[in-house]
């Protein structure tokens, strides 16, 4: 007899196994993705990574998109014009020394950049005291194409600039 036949020598059809309900890792159009059962600090650093990467390539579009929309297509074109009011009233900026105040420290300050730095991840070490009424220039090397060991331990506050470095307000060119 047969594997495929039953005891009264008819062929028997025989599903192929179904899937497991919750697989450890699945696969949508050829994208292997994490397993579902990793800890949420590792989802979490997966987002902040992503926030990031996501905020360089696309914010410029995005924003340009919205506000040629808002210009052209709605009432609220004034805030197009108002945002470039001050993007032309901003642009000396880079050379008085940059953005300061509270909103600054705000965004620096987020925890996601903390999660973005365990990510990859990044130590910030102090070997010297600096004086906080020098100013210093800081080489990173290697640095790569985006830069983000630079942008953990400079850009934010993820790397405990700050707390190491008192009085000192890092900016990353």
């Amino acid at each position: 007899m047969a594997e495929n036949e039953n005891e009264n020598g008819t062929a028997q059809f025989n599903p192929p196994p179904l899937p497991p309900l919750f697989p450890e890792t699945y696969k949508l159009f050829g994208i292997e993705f994490a397993p579902k059962r990793l800890p949420l600090d590792r989802r979490m650093e997966t987002v902040a990574v992503f926030f990031w990467i996501s905020s360089f390539l696309f914010g410029g579009l995005i924003t340009s998109t919205l506000m040629a929309y808002l210009f052209f297509f709605t009432r609220f074109w004034y805030v197009p014009i108002a945002y470039l009011t001050w993007m032309v009233y901003d642009l000396d900026t880079c050379n008085r020394g940059g953005r300061t105040g509270w909103i600054v420290d705000f965004v620096r300050g987020w925890r996601i950049w903390k999660h973005y730095r365990n990510f990859f991840p990044v130590k910030l070490i102090k070997t010297a005291e600096l004086d906080r009424n020098q100013n210093y220039l800081l080489g990173s090397h290697p640095h790569g194409v985006l830069c983000s060991g630079a942008f953990a331990c400079f850009a934010t506050d993820g790397a405990g600039f700050s707390t190491l470095f008192p009085g000192i307000a890092p900016h990353l060119l």
